[in-house]
C-alpha cells in the first residue's frame, strides 16, 4: 500500500504498535540525544505550553496592578510594574505563541508532506535547546534587574538583550528547518499549490519570521552596542529600550503569529464536513496574502514616529481584515455545499473558537487604522472648514487609539488566536502526537474558557483604549472605567489560566500513555493528508517500509477508494 492509498477502516480503539526499527535511548537521555523530528516536536509543545503559564501569571499581575484596588500593591514601583510588562509582551510572542507553532510543526509539516524526517535533525534538535537556555536566561536576566527598562542594572539588561537576541535566533534556525524540508523533502506531484494547508501557513509564516525577525536581531545588537559604550547615545538608553523592538507586538506585524491558526482551522473544517474544500488556489492565495501585509520590519515606530500614519500601515490593517472575511467566506461555503452540519468534536470547537477570536482581531485592526485614516481623509476636507469640523469630531475618538491599550487589546487577541489554534492542532492531531485521541469534553471545555476569557482580555484592552489609558507601563489611569476593564481583565486572565490549565493536564496525560506504549487507529476522523496514513503514534521513519506515491491533488486520501468500494469509503468517514 502506498501513502497515497486510502487504507481500510480499522475496528476497535487499540491496534497493535507498529516496529519501531533499531531500538533507541529512553528517558532523559532518549530526548537529550534525539534528532527525531517527533521527539523534538513534543518538547517544544510542553516547554512552551509551561512557560505560557508563567507568562500568563506575568499578566495577571500587571492587569491587577492596574485594577487600583484598596490594598493591592503588586509592584513597589513605576520600574518593576516597567520590567514585568515587558517581560509579559516578549514571552507571549516568543517564550509561548511562536514555540507552540514551533513544535506542533515541527512534528507535523514532515508526516503532512510524505517525509521521513526533517531536513536538518540536529539543527533542529539543537534549535530547541539553544532556545530552552535561551529563555532560561532572559526569565534569569529580567529576576536580577535586567530586562529592557531604564531602572536595571547595566550588565543584567545586557543579558537580557542577549538572551533576547538567543531566544529568537533559535527559533529562526527552526524555522529554517522547517522551510528547508517543505522544500526538499516533499514526495513526487506534490507541488507547493497541493501542500496541505496547513504546511503552506507555516511556509507563509515562516518566510516572513525569516524576513521580518532578524531585523529585531538586529535592532536587539544596536541597543547592546551602545549600551555597552562609555555612555548611551540613544540605542541603549533604558527608556528607548522597548520602543525599538515594539514594533514585533504591533499591527500588522503581529498577525503573522496567528497565519498558522488559519492553516489549522482550514485543516479541520473540510473533515468535519466531510468534503474537500472549494476553491484551494483562491484560499491559499489569501493565507499568502495576510502573511504578506503581516510584514512590519517596515513600519517601525521608534525611528519614524508617522510610521502608523502611512499609506501602508492603512492599507495593511484593511488587507488584513478583508483577508479574513473572505477566508471565513470560502469556509462557510463548506456548509452551504454539504447542506448539513459539520460532526461535532473537541478540535472542532476549538478551531471554530479560534475563528470567532481571529474575526474580532481583524475588526479591531481596521478600527485602529481608521484612524491612520483620518489624516488622508482630512486632506481631501481642507478646502471645506465644516466639513473638516465634523469629520474632525466623528473620528476623534479613532484618532486618538494611537499609543492606548487598544494595541495590548489586539495583542491578546492575535495571540489568543495563535494558541487557540494550536490546541486545536494537538488536539485533532493527538492520535499521531500522543497514540491516544485527545477527550472530546476537555476540547469542548478548552474552546470555552480559552475563547472567552480571550475574547474578555483583548476587548477590555480595546475599551480602556478608548478610554484613553496608555498602552506603555502606567500606574495612573484616566478614568474609572480603565480600572473596571482593568478588574473584567483579570477575570479574563484566569479563565485562560484555567484553561490552559486543562490543556496541559490532556498532554501531560497524553505523553504519560504515549511513554506506555499507547497506540490507536490510524485515521479516526476520515483525514485526507498523508499523516493520515502513517500508524498512530508514527515510528521512527514515519511511514515505515510504505513507498511515498506521486501525490494527485492536496486532498490525496480522498483521490482513490479504499478497498471494498464506496460503501468502505462511507464507513471510513
Amino acid at each position: 500500500m502506498t501513502v497515497t492509498e486510502t487504507h481500510a477502516p480499522v475496528t476497535g480503539e487499540h491496534v497493535p504498535p507498529p516496529s519501531l526499527g533499531e531500538s533507541s535511548p529512553r528517558g532523559l537521555a532518549g530526548l537529550l540525544s534525539s534528532g527525531d523530528h517527533k521527539t523534538v516536536g513534543r518538547m517544544w509543545i510542553v516547554v512552551s505550553l509551561l512557560l505560557g503559564g508563567f507568562v500568563l501569571v506575568c499578566g495577571l499581575l500587571l492587569h491587577l496592578e492596574r485594577t487600583a484596588l484598596p490594598n493591592v500593591d503588586v509592584f513597589v514601583g513605576v520600574e518593576s510594574f516597567r520590567q514585568i510588562f515587558t517581560l509579559h509582551r516578549i514571552g507571549l510572542v516568543f517564550l509561548f505563541a511562536m514555540p507552540l507553532w514551533i513544535g506542533l510543526a515541527t512534528y507535523m509539516v514532515p508526516l503532512q508532506i510524505g517525509a521521513r524526517g526533517v531536513a536538518f535533525p540536529r539543527a533542529a534538535a539543537a534549535a530547541f535547546w539553544v532556545w530552552l537556555t535561551g529563555a532560561g536566561i532572559l526569565i534569569a536576566s529580567w529576576a536580577i534587574d535586567g530586562g529592557l527598562v531604564a531602572g536595571g542594572e547595566q550588565r543584567a539588561v545586557e543579558l537580557s538583550l542577549l538572551s533576547f537576541a538567543v531566544v529568537v535566533l533559535a527559533q529562526l534556525a527552526a524555522v529554517a528547518v522547517l522551510l528547508t524540508t517543505m522544500f526538499t523533502q516533499r514526495p513526487h506531484g506534490m507541488s507547493l499549490e497541493r501542500m496541505p494547508i496547513f504546511s503552506w501557513s507555516v511556509l507563509v509564516a515562516g518566510a516572513v519570521w525569516l524576513l521580518t525577525l532578524p531585523v529585531l536581531v538586529a535592532n536587539l545588537v544596536i541597543m547592546w552596542v551602545d549600551l555597552r559604550g562609555a555612555g548611551a547615545v540613544r540605542y541603549g538608553a533604558g527608556q528607548n529600550l522597548f520602543d525599538q523592538v515594539a514594533w514585533v507586538f504591533e499591527q500588522p506585524q503581529v498577525f503573522v503569529f496567528a497565519v498558522p491558526a488559519i492553516g489549522v482551522i482550514g485543516e479541520i473544517l473540510p473533515v468535519a464536513f466531510g468534503t474537500p474544500q472549494r476553491r484551494w488556489g483562491v484560499m491559499l492565495s489569501l493565507v499568502g496574502l495576510v502573511g504578506v501585509f503581516s510584514f512590519g520590519a517596515g513600519l517601525q515606530g521608534f525611528f519614524s514616529p508617522s510610521a502608523r500614519t502611512t499609506p501602508l500601515y492603512v492599507v495593511s490593517g484593511i488587507v488584513l481584515a478583508l483577508g479574513v472575511v473572505a477566508l471565513l467566506g470560502g469556509w462557510a461555503d463548506l456548509g452551504r455545499s454539504t447542506r448539513r452540519l459539520p460532526r461535532p468534536s473537541g478540535h472542532l470547537a476549538l478551531a471554530l473558537s479560534a475563528l470567532g477570536v481571529l474575526v474580532f482581531a481583524a475588526i479591531v485592526a481596521f478600527i485602529r487604522v481608521l484612524g491612520g485614516a483620518v489624516g488622508f481623509l482630512r486632506s481631501f476636507a481642507r478646502h471645506n472648514e465644516s466639513w473638516q469640523n465634523d469629520l474632525d469630531g466623528a473620528l476623534a475618538p479613532l484618532d486618538d487609539l494611537r499609543g492606548t491599550m487598544a494595541g495590548a487589546g489586539l495583542l491578546d487577541l492575535v495571540v489568543m488566536t495563535a494558541v487557540l489554534g494550536a490546541v486545536a492542532g494537538l488536539f485533532y492531531w493527538s492520535p499521531k502526537i500522543f497514540g491516544r485521541r485527545a477527550s472530546h469534553a476537555a476540547g469542548f471545555g478548552a474552546a470555552g474558557i480559552l475563547g472567552a476569557g480571550g475574547l474578555l482580555v483583548g476587548l477590555m484592552g480595546l475599551v480602556a483604549g478608548f478610554l484613553g489609558q496608555p498602552d506603555q507601563p502606567s500606574m495612573s489611569f484616566t478614568s474609572v472605567g480603565a480600572e473596571v476593564a482593568a478588574v473584567l481583565s483579570v477575570i479574563g486572565v484566569i479563565g485562560i489560566l484555567a484553561g490552559l490549565g486543562i490543556v496541559v493536564i490532556s498532554v501531560l496525560r497524553g505523553a504519560s500513555e504515549l511513554a506506555r506504549g499507547a497506540t490507536t487507529v490510524t485515521d479516526p476522523w476520515g483525514g485526507h493528508t498523508l499523516e493520515w496514513v502513517a500508524p498512530s503514534p508514527p515510528p521512527v521513519d514515519n511511514f515505515a517500509d510504505q513507498p511515498v506515491a506521486p501525490v494527485r491533488s492536496a486532498h490525496p486520501l480522498w483521490d482513490t477508494p479504499p478497498p471494498g468500494g464506496a460503501d468502505a469509503l462511507g464507513s471510513a468517514r
